[in-house]
């Protein structure tokens, strides 16, 4: 079954296909790439159709490798790449927004005062 995953950057269309470049080899199973004006031109929408196989995904899933979590966590680091430069991280979740990784880190602990 294919899906579709999407993200707004901010930044212009011409900026995000140039560095785009070379990430779609880290997206598993995509079909195509969409660049388009986001609403109200507040940057550009990245869209991306990819294929999702049935009781698979469900397997994967429950380990958190499954086709759609791998690519939102991609385009979501791709955002904040273009956007802020880094991935960013907190001290709770030092593994960042990957789903495999979200298993393994610890409960974010209020700072000592």
């Amino acid at each position: 079954m294919t899906r579709i995953a999407a993200v707004t950057i901010n930044r212009s269309q011409e900026d995000v296909r140039r560095l785009w470049e070379g990430t779609e080899d880290q997206l598993p199973d995509v079909e195509g790439v969409q660049f388009t004006p986001a609403p109200g031109g507040r940057g550009t929408e990245v869209r991306v159709s990819y294929e999702e196989a049935g009781l698979g995904e469900k397997l994967k899933a429950v380990a958190g490798k499954d086709t759609r979590r791998q690519v939102e966590d991609a385009l979501r680091r791709f955002k904040q790449v273009l956007e802020t430069g880094q991935v960013v991280r907190s001290e709770g979740s030092p593994g960042g927004t990957d789903a495999a990784q979200q298993r393994h880190q610890r409960p974010a602990q209020a700072g000592a005062r």
